[in-house]
Protein backbone atom coordinates (compact mmCIF):
# COMPACT_ATOMS: atom_id res chain seq x y z
CA UNK A 1 0.00 0.00 0.00
CA UNK A 2 2.22 2.39 0.99
CA UNK A 3 4.21 2.08 -2.83
CA UNK A 4 0.64 2.55 -4.55
CA UNK A 5 0.31 5.73 -2.57
CA UNK A 6 4.00 7.47 -3.25
CA UNK A 7 3.26 6.36 -6.86
CA UNK A 8 0.13 7.89 -7.13
CA UNK A 9 1.88 10.94 -4.98
CA UNK A 10 4.47 11.38 -7.50
CA UNK A 11 2.03 10.73 -10.09
CA UNK A 12 -0.34 13.72 -9.34
CA UNK A 13 3.19 15.85 -8.75
CA UNK A 14 4.41 14.93 -12.31
CA UNK A 15 0.41 15.91 -13.60
CA UNK A 16 0.65 19.07 -11.65
CA UNK A 17 3.91 20.52 -13.16
CA UNK A 18 3.10 19.22 -16.87
CA UNK A 19 0.08 21.12 -16.09
CA UNK A 20 1.40 24.02 -14.97
CA UNK A 21 4.23 24.23 -17.57
CA UNK A 22 1.49 23.89 -20.33
CA UNK A 23 -0.12 26.72 -19.01
CA UNK A 24 2.55 29.04 -19.62
CA UNK A 25 3.07 28.03 -22.75
CA UNK A 26 -0.22 28.64 -23.40
CA UNK A 27 0.08 31.76 -22.14
CA UNK A 28 3.63 32.54 -23.16
CA UNK A 29 3.12 32.10 -27.27
CA UNK A 30 -0.81 34.17 -26.85
CA UNK A 31 1.33 37.44 -26.09
CA UNK A 32 1.31 39.31 -29.20
CA UNK A 33 5.58 39.60 -29.26
CA UNK A 34 5.20 35.88 -29.52
CA UNK A 35 2.86 35.97 -32.77
CA UNK A 36 4.89 38.96 -34.44
CA UNK A 37 8.42 37.35 -34.13
CA UNK A 38 7.83 35.91 -37.41
CA UNK A 39 9.13 37.92 -40.19
CA UNK A 40 5.85 37.13 -42.26
CA UNK A 41 3.97 38.38 -39.48
CA UNK A 42 5.56 41.59 -39.45
CA UNK A 43 2.76 43.45 -41.47
CA UNK A 44 0.12 42.61 -39.32
CA UNK A 45 2.05 43.70 -36.35
CA UNK A 46 2.60 47.11 -37.94
CA UNK A 47 -0.97 47.43 -38.89
CA UNK A 48 -2.56 46.44 -35.59
CA UNK A 49 -0.50 48.99 -33.50
CA UNK A 50 -1.82 51.69 -35.20
CA UNK A 51 -5.47 50.25 -35.25
CA UNK A 52 -8.25 50.81 -33.00
CA UNK A 53 -7.25 47.82 -30.76
CA UNK A 54 -3.40 48.12 -31.19
CA UNK A 55 -0.98 49.73 -28.93
CA UNK A 56 -0.98 53.47 -30.69
CA UNK A 57 -4.62 54.25 -29.01
CA UNK A 58 -5.07 55.50 -26.09
CA UNK A 59 -8.65 54.55 -23.56
CA UNK A 60 -9.47 51.76 -25.98
CA UNK A 61 -9.91 47.99 -24.93
CA UNK A 62 -6.11 46.48 -26.68
CA UNK A 63 -6.71 43.08 -28.12
CA UNK A 64 -4.04 40.59 -28.61
CA UNK A 65 -3.77 38.37 -31.72
CA UNK A 66 -5.60 35.62 -29.75
CA UNK A 67 -8.17 37.93 -28.39
CA UNK A 68 -9.74 38.18 -32.47
CA UNK A 69 -8.27 35.25 -34.42
CA UNK A 70 -9.32 32.10 -31.66
CA UNK A 71 -12.07 31.17 -30.40
CA UNK A 72 -13.46 31.66 -27.17
CA UNK A 73 -16.07 30.34 -24.71
CA UNK A 74 -14.90 26.34 -25.36
CA UNK A 75 -11.18 25.64 -24.30
CA UNK A 76 -10.78 22.25 -25.83
CA UNK A 77 -11.60 24.61 -29.32
CA UNK A 78 -9.61 27.15 -28.61
CA UNK A 79 -6.01 24.72 -27.69
CA UNK A 80 -7.34 23.09 -30.93
CA UNK A 81 -7.72 26.07 -32.67
CA UNK A 82 -4.08 27.56 -31.44
CA UNK A 83 -2.19 24.31 -32.12
CA UNK A 84 -3.60 24.30 -35.84
CA UNK A 85 -2.87 27.83 -36.26
CA UNK A 86 0.60 28.16 -34.78
CA UNK A 87 1.47 24.47 -36.78
CA UNK A 88 0.28 26.30 -40.51
CA UNK A 89 2.23 29.62 -39.46
CA UNK A 90 5.01 27.35 -38.53
CA UNK A 91 5.06 25.29 -41.90
CA UNK A 92 4.17 28.85 -43.85
CA UNK A 93 7.28 30.14 -42.05
CA UNK A 94 9.64 27.04 -42.43
CA UNK A 95 8.48 26.92 -46.09
CA UNK A 96 8.24 30.51 -47.32
CA UNK A 97 5.36 30.13 -48.20
CA UNK A 98 4.29 33.23 -46.69
CA UNK A 99 7.52 35.30 -47.00
CA UNK A 100 6.34 37.76 -49.65
CA UNK A 101 4.22 40.47 -48.96
CA UNK A 102 2.57 40.06 -52.52
CA UNK A 103 1.38 36.68 -51.14
CA UNK A 104 -0.40 38.32 -48.41
CA UNK A 105 -1.64 40.46 -50.44
CA UNK A 106 -3.43 38.16 -53.23
CA UNK A 107 -4.43 36.31 -50.37
CA UNK A 108 -6.34 38.82 -48.57
CA UNK A 109 -7.59 40.70 -51.63
CA UNK A 110 -9.21 37.27 -53.03
CA UNK A 111 -11.00 37.30 -49.36
CA UNK A 112 -11.81 40.95 -49.23
CA UNK A 113 -15.50 41.04 -49.80
CA UNK A 114 -16.49 38.16 -48.02
CA UNK A 115 -19.25 38.44 -45.54
CA UNK A 116 -17.76 36.09 -42.75
CA UNK A 117 -13.84 36.33 -42.69
CA UNK A 118 -11.89 33.29 -41.94
CA UNK A 119 -9.62 33.57 -38.91
CA UNK A 120 -11.67 36.17 -37.01
CA UNK A 121 -13.99 34.59 -34.34
CA UNK A 122 -17.39 36.42 -33.32
CA UNK A 123 -16.46 35.14 -29.64
CA UNK A 124 -13.32 37.29 -29.82
CA UNK A 125 -15.70 40.23 -30.16
CA UNK A 126 -18.53 39.33 -27.69
CA UNK A 127 -16.03 38.65 -25.04
CA UNK A 128 -15.31 42.29 -24.48
CA UNK A 129 -18.29 44.09 -26.40
CA UNK A 130 -21.01 42.67 -24.38
CA UNK A 131 -23.03 45.54 -24.50
CA UNK A 132 -24.30 46.36 -28.21
CA UNK A 133 -27.55 48.45 -27.86
CA UNK A 134 -25.96 50.48 -25.05
CA UNK A 135 -27.40 54.41 -24.35
CA UNK A 136 -25.77 56.88 -26.71
CA UNK A 137 -24.81 54.71 -30.13
CA UNK A 138 -26.52 56.49 -33.23
CA UNK A 139 -29.54 54.77 -33.80
CA UNK A 140 -27.99 52.74 -37.05
CA UNK A 141 -25.68 51.32 -34.74
CA UNK A 142 -28.70 50.42 -32.77
CA UNK A 143 -30.64 49.40 -35.38
CA UNK A 144 -27.86 47.23 -36.97
CA UNK A 145 -26.89 45.84 -33.36
CA UNK A 146 -30.22 44.65 -32.41
CA UNK A 147 -30.66 42.83 -35.89
CA UNK A 148 -27.34 41.26 -34.83
CA UNK A 149 -28.38 40.08 -31.44
CA UNK A 150 -31.98 39.19 -32.79
CA UNK A 151 -30.75 37.16 -35.66
CA UNK A 152 -32.50 38.64 -38.32
CA UNK A 153 -28.79 39.36 -40.49
CA UNK A 154 -26.04 36.91 -41.31
CA UNK A 155 -23.63 39.97 -40.79
CA UNK A 156 -20.86 39.20 -38.36
CA UNK A 157 -19.25 41.99 -36.88
CA UNK A 158 -16.07 41.96 -39.02
CA UNK A 159 -18.62 42.74 -41.89
CA UNK A 160 -19.44 45.92 -40.32
CA UNK A 161 -15.90 46.51 -38.66
CA UNK A 162 -13.75 45.13 -41.12
CA UNK A 163 -10.65 47.36 -40.33
CA UNK A 164 -10.95 47.51 -36.53
CA UNK A 165 -8.02 44.84 -36.34
CA UNK A 166 -5.56 46.06 -38.55
CA UNK A 167 -7.00 49.33 -40.33
CA UNK A 168 -6.58 48.81 -44.14
CA UNK A 169 -4.76 46.07 -43.96
CA UNK A 170 -4.54 45.82 -48.17
CA UNK A 171 -3.95 49.39 -48.81
CA UNK A 172 -0.98 48.98 -46.68
CA UNK A 173 -0.07 45.72 -48.21
CA UNK A 174 -0.69 47.15 -52.07
CA UNK A 175 1.68 51.04 -50.64
CA UNK A 176 4.68 48.30 -49.72
CA UNK A 177 4.61 45.87 -52.72
CA UNK A 178 4.09 48.92 -54.74
CA UNK A 179 0.86 47.82 -56.28
CA UNK A 180 -2.19 50.54 -56.98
Amino acid sequence: MGKALIGFVVGALLCGIVALVSFAKVEETSEVKFCASCHEMQVFYDTWKTSAHGISHRGVIRARCVDCHLPHGNFVDYLITKAVAGMSDYYAHMTGKKAKLSSWLEELESRRNVEKPAFVYESGCRKCHKELVGNGIPLKAFLAHRSYLLGETDKTCVSCHRNVGHGDVIAYLRAKVGKK
